[in-house]
């Protein structure tokens, strides 16, 4: 808990967006990124942003950082054993969702024009 760690199983997973994405109030400028999180079983849970790309998951280098989001955590009403990484569109953006085991971690998110 509340360490930085790569987000799968092996390769740093990579978003690559083309216009800047809106977290709060934490902008993240368009680009690529490696994403990994930080979980906390009592805080809050961060969502990660990373100009390093193309490593391995781990060691996380976290003097990269571009932007850290929090990470809402809620309970999953079925057992999900395979991480799963998904974007769900809203009107104005979406919602980046990472479910596994009986978790879900959720951040929205607005695109900025």
């Amino acid at each position: 808990w509340d360490q930085a760690d790569r987000m799968g199983a092996d390769e740093a997973t990579t978003l690559i967006t083309q216009k800047p994405l809106v977290f709060g109030g934490t902008t993240l400028p368009a680009g690529t990124y490696t994403l990994y999180w930080v979980l906390s079983e009592k805080g809050d849970s961060k969502l990660a942003f990373s100009r390093n790309i193309g490593k391995w998951g781990i060691p996380v280098d976290e003097n990269s950082d571009v932007a850290r989001v929090n990470f809402k955590r809620s309970e999953l009403p079925a057992q999900n054993d395979q991480l799963t990484i998904a974007v769900e569109n809203t009107p104005n953006g979406g919602v980046i969702k990472v479910s596994w085991e009986k978790t879900q971690y959720a951040g929205e998110f607005t695109i900025k024009e």
